[in-house]
């Protein structure tokens, strides 16, 4: 499960703003993710009297999404299982705000109201900030509620389990990390030490009273996608092609639901209308690297190795140089190729792999001696000034 301690008000510019660039690298693989008007009014799950939107999980998606991105990247068969994380998450949220409203904790205002006119100075204006609301199907108001319930969902579990950290276990603490770091000044270090025990704390205090409140509550999931994935995990792929198909009604566009499809129905012993399902993502994705493979790993495991060549080689050909992305596809074509004992075509794809790490390292060293040049430059100005400084308050004027 992703942590639930990863919440803090004011996140959502990351997401309105820094997701729209991840979703240009691949933009097919939010189909059926991104979130509108409409989305803030479908439910995907309810958890006691809380219900959680498909703009809830479209969110948490996204987020976990760029974070996993700074890790090296997905695969497309791991957005399932990211988006089935991402569901797991926000019942745990669910589970919090319902025993907070059962408490009567509310969310503090002023936090909140700190956190919107923060996101809302991100922009460039009111207008461009409204408008990227409006984009992920927020009002103002909405969105102030959403930061509300994130603001309780961080704080709460504090309230419900106060943690206490005493000096003790501060020394101890200090103690341990003393063997390996001697120099270490106990007051200079007491106050992160502090931080450090208070977080493991609270981490763990959270879990625990999530793992309570789960206990006696009633949880029921309606995403098809998500319970699609949950069965084929399973090995119910009978049930996988039922929810498909019903998350593709949803989303008829998204190609990516056409390949989970194909694969369920693969397994469900149903070649013909498997094979209908990867022809169909074909169609709806030509230009997409990712749809390409999965297709040509299909022919390919039903011995068309002719055609599964050329699918690879245009999805090698499209994977362009992204240092995030471009990688994976080849590296998926490479494999590919080599079960197929087509090692030219396979060496082909390493040598495209070396060139892009190589590029890409030359690039961020090229952007690190940029910055070292500039904070030079930025020193020796600034003890230029200093000099000029000390020299106009040591010149004495001689009458």
């Amino acid at each position: 499960m992703i942590s639930g301690m990863r919440k803090q008000a004011g996140t959502i510019v990351a997401v309105i703003a820094g997701v729209l660039a991840l979703g240009m690298v691949i933009p097919m693989l939010f189909a059926g993710s991104n979130a509108n008007a409409g989305s803030a009014r479908l439910t995907v799950a309810k958890v006691n009297s809380v219900k959680v939107s498909a703009l809830d999980l479209a969110l948490e998606f996204q987020q976990a999404y760029s974070r996993r991105v700074q890790y090296g990247g997905l695969k497309p068969e791991d957005i399932e299982e990211l988006r089935s994380d991402a569901l797991d998450a926000l019942i745990e949220d669910a589970l919090i705000l319902d025993a907070a409203k059962k408490a009567g904790y509310v969310a503090n205002q002023v936090v909140v109201d700190s956190a919107y006119e923060a996101d809302k100075a991100y922009f460039s204006d009111e207008r461009e900030f409204v408008s990227a609301l409006a984009n992920w199907g927020f009002t103002k108001k909405s969105y102030k509620e959403y930061l509300g319930r994130q603001q309780i969902i961080g704080s709460y579990p504090s309230v419900a389990k106060p943690v206490e950290v005493t000096e003790e276990e501060i020394k101890e603490e200090f103690d341990k990390i003393a063997v390996t770091q001697p120099n270490l000044d106990y007051e200079e270090s007491k106050e992160n030490i502090e931080q450090l025990i208070r977080y493991r704390k609270e981490t763990a205090n959270r879990q625990e009273l999530v793992d309570e409140l789960r206990k006696d509550a009633k949880i029921t999931i309606y995403d098809p996608r998500v319970l699609a994935y949950r069965a084929m995990v399973e090995g119910d792929y009978d049930e996988a092609v039922k929810q498909y198909r019903k998350a593709i009604k949803q989303t008829p566009q998204d190609p990516y639901l056409q390949i989970s499809l194909g694969k369920a129905l693969a397994a469900a012993g149903k070649a013909k209308d498997s094979e209908k399902a990867f022809e169909s993502a074909l169609k709806l994705g030509p230009d997409e690297p990712f749809v390409l493979i999965a297709r040509a790993d299909n022919l390919r495991e039903s011995g068309q190795k002719d055609r599964a060549r050329e699918l690879y080689k245009k999805a090698s050909d499209l994977a362009g140089e992204d240092a995030t992305f471009s990688p994976i596809v080849h590296g998926l074509i490479r494999d590919a190729y080599k079960e197929m004992g087509m090692d030219d075509d396979a060496a082909r794809e390493e040598e495209m792999i070396a060139e892009i790490e190589a590029a890409s390292r030359a690039r961020w060293e090229a952007q690190l001696k940029e910055a070292l040049e500039a904070a030079k430059e930025a020193k020796d100005a600034d003890d230029a000034g200093e000099q000029v400084e000390s020299t106009g308050e040591s010149v004495s004027v001689e009458e």
